[in-house]
């Protein structure tokens, strides 16, 4: 048995079963993945119902097609991918299971980033001029919002949301961007190291 750590979490790997070590679960998979394989992977999850050949598959993940069709016959053989040949043609598509549902519960939970999430929504809005990072933690944000005529209500509902999906707190000060200038000119330089989006000048 070997243990290892990624991205805060506790993996352990008994031959060829890979399981992840949870507070509240334990996910279980029959293959233990490497970076090359998970691009692959990505591949058939972008698109669940199409039929890829290699080359394709090849093309999209970025890697070459030996290292590709090694792959795709061990996810083959291990029943995440399926395949189908038409004519002289051998096509690959994403199996469909428990299996598979788990596998794409894991990698959806790896790739989650609840301030991400928050911040892509809270720019849709234009009269968000500026984010500014003042804090960020494993459970809580603090930012400063610059900008003017805001849809509070909308706001307040994007944070209320990543709240209760993710357990993430996030603390924001609005402010127009007269106070950010403001600010500026007191002597608050650091303000501008701090702005994690801007939006663009048309």
């Amino acid at each position: 048995m070997g243990r290892f750590f990624k991205n805060g979490k506790i993996y352990k790997f008994i031959d060829d079963i890979f399981i992840m070590e949870k507070r509240d679960d334990i996910i279980i998979l029959k293959e233990l993945f490497d970076e090359k394989i998970i691009k692959i992977i990505e591949v058939f999850i972008k698109h669940p119902e199409k039929k890829f050949y290699l080359s394709e598959v090849a093309a999209l993940s970025g890697i070459n097609i030996s290292t590709t069709f090694r792959i795709l016959k061990k996810l083959e053989s291990q029943k995440f991918i399926k395949t189908t040949i038409i004519g002289k043609i051998r096509f690959y598509q994403l199996e469909k299971g428990e299996k598979v549902n788990a596998l794409l519960k894991f990698l959806r939970k790896e790739k989650e980033d609840p301030f991400q999430e928050f911040l892509e929504k809270l720019v849709e809005y234009p009269s968000v001029k500026k984010v500014v990072l003042e804090s960020k933690g494993a459970k809580e944000a603090r930012i400063l919002v610059v900008g003017d005529y805001y849809p509070l209500n909308r706001i307040e509902r994007i944070k209320n949301e990543i709240e209760k999906k993710y357990g993430f707190k996030i603390k924001y000060v609005r402010i127009s961007e007269e106070q950010f200038n403001g600010l500026k000119e007191l002597g608050d330089y650091s303000l501008d190291k701090k702005i994690i989006w801007e939006r663009k000048l048309q």
